[in-house]
């Protein structure tokens, strides 16, 4: 893909992914964050036009029902937001064991996990920072 089609990809993702979780905050600032890290970090080499249409379609389903594809987006922003701003880390190590951080990351390991075979049967790419479950 070009570059010129890489910014028109995300403009397309952006505005779809808008609607789709009708402006709600905290999930439209969670949607921009994860576009922005995703078209930030990947080469443009790793887009591929079949996936970003796919997921075209998956987020403007979700925008025009109310089904199954609106909670899973739902879903994912939130997971997102209360995994990355609602918690601390130093606080959840102090307070915690070592085995019930340990089940923590591990949790999240297999919803990434999860996430990925979600894109994989569905030939999309949404993403979620990976980095932030570590």
């Amino acid at each position: 893909m070009s570059t010129t089609d890489i910014i028109r990809a995300y403009r397309q993702l952006y505005r779809t992914g808008l609607r789709a979780v009708r402006y709600a905050r905290p999930a439209r600032f969670e949607l921009r964050d994860v576009l922005r890290e995703s078209f930030r970090t990947q080469p443009s080499a790793a887009f591929n036009a079949r996936r970003i249409g796919n997921t075209l379609n998956f987020l403007e389903t979700a925008g025009t029902h109310n089904g199954t594809e609106h909670k899973i987006l739902k879903n994912l922003l939130h997971l997102q937001f209360w995994r990355w701003y609602g918690t601390n880390k130093a606080l959840l190590r102090n307070q915690n064991s070592d085995y019930a951080v340990e089940t923590r990351l591990n949790t999240w390991r297999q919803y990434q996990a999860t996430l990925t075979m979600l894109n994989e049967s569905l030939d999309m790419c949404l993403q979620i920072g990976a980095e932030k479950f570590d």
